[in-house]
């Protein structure tokens, strides 16, 4: 078998954080790993430096044809296998060819210099990850640690939490933890937006004394943009979404997504997950990408087209609802039921076209479910009240 590559987390102190086991595997490699950064830490280390830049992943694959006697060391930031090299390096080498050094992650060193516990946090990384895991963990934690990049800066992220509904809390942000020019930033979330920090930073989102995570709603329908009326009803809502029972990484479809109020409380839902809106008609694609702003939803992906063509070479659902068909309501259910398991709800008003896919569905050897939901609502008549039936809708479902 080769000689283990060893992976050395890297403290803010530098060479100075590294224990004495640590330091015997540095002065005994044959090569040495690691940022140019990380390297120049160690100047006087005879051995082989390769500095790690761009294609970091190509590189690392070049590990497989190393020698059985070569002593390589990697050395990487904080804690390897917190959203560093070690996740990567473990899909490339088997476990029992890797040695793991870990130091404190740079987040635990930010909470530290900042003085706040971190025991309620999560931490997390803008890093090549959707923002909209980011936005779905802020709402959910009263503490949020987040490693940002280049392009995920805090202005960026700030701007992004701020318009999904984030309270304006606390954040402070550390500029090149560790470095001689280490600099804390420490203010309102939306004071953030208009400040630039050096590419090396971290952020820390803290929540004010007493916060809680707001509830999961299902939002009233003058809440959303639409078009005469032309939207799945609050409580239809509340019943498709509980039979479609969605995860929070699952990727759905919304077939005929009108205004896109389902779409939107799918993906807030499926959070860590994708909703693909489908819509043919211009008028409401404007109403879909307006809500989508209104609300700060960014794991929703409008896509302009008709079903089922439109669905064709989107990633694999795990849930579909179908609101609207086009006239195409079988060919799409034909393309549905080519991904075992997925869940699939669908509305209709008019009767013969519920009568259509039910028989489609049992012929398929779906066992639907079928309700009818009729709601009548409170109205004022004189000095009392009456209720005011709306028209029923068919939910056709099969989970």
């Amino acid at each position: 078998m080769n000689a283990p590559v060893v992976v050395i987390g890297v403290g803010v102190d530098g060479a100075e954080s590294l224990t004495p086991q640590a330091k015997d595997y540095i002065a005994q490699a044959d090569q040495l790993w690691g940022s140019e950064r990380l390297l120049n830490l160690f100047p006087d280390v005879s051995a082989g430096k390769i500095f790690l830049s761009k294609n970091i992943l190509s590189a690392l694959e070049k590990l497989k044809e190393r020698g059985e006697t070569e002593k390589i060391i990697l050395l990487a930031s904080g804690d390897p296998n917190f959203f560093g090299l070690g996740s990567s390096l473990l899909k490339i080498l088997p476990p029992d060819e890797l040695v793991f050094i870990p130091q404190v992650s740079m987040l635990q060193e930010a909470f530290a210099r900042a003085r706040v516990a971190w025991h309620d946090a999560h931490f997390t990384s803008a890093h090549a990850r959707p923002l909209a895991e980011v936005i779905g963990f802020a709402k959910r934690f009263p503490k949020l640690g987040i490693l940002t990049d280049p392009r995920n800066t805090p202005a960026f992220i700030a701007e992004k939490l701020l318009a999904a509904g984030i309270p304006d809390c606390r954040v402070v942000v550390f500029e090149n933890l560790g470095e001689t020019n280490e600099a804390m930033f420490d203010e309102k979330l939306s004071s953030v937006i208009q400040k630039s920090f050096a590419d090396l930073n971290v952020m820390l989102l803290i929540q004010n004394e007493g916060w809680t995570p707001a509830p999961f709603l299902i939002r009233p329908d003058n809440a959303y943009a639409h078009r005469n009326g032309l939207i799945t009803k609050a409580d239809v809502r509340a019943l498709c979404l509980s039979r479609l029972a969605l995860r929070e990484t699952d990727v759905v479809w919304d077939v005929g997504a009108g205004s896109g109020a389902v779409s939107i409380e799918m993906a807030e839902q499926a959070w860590r997950g994708r909703v693909f809106a489908i819509e043919k008609d211009s008028e409401n694609l404007h109403h879909i990408r307006e809500n989508i702003a209104r609300f700060g939803i960014l794991n929703v992906e409008v896509v302009r087209g008709e079903a089922p063509s439109a669905l064709l070479g989107l990633p694999a659902p795990s849930a579909v609802f179908i609101g609207g068909s086009g006239g195409h309501l079988e060919s799409i259910l034909e393309i549905v039921n080519q991904f075992a398991g997925c869940r699939v709800v669908a509305t209709f008003t008019v009767l013969e076209n519920m009568l259509q896919a039910l028989t489609w569905m049992k012929r398929a050897g779906w066992n639907p479910s079928l309700t009818q939901a009729q709601f009548s609502y409170g109205a004022s008549i004189a000095d009392g009240t009456r209720l005011s039936p709306s028209n029923p809708i068919f939910i056709l479902s099969k989970t």
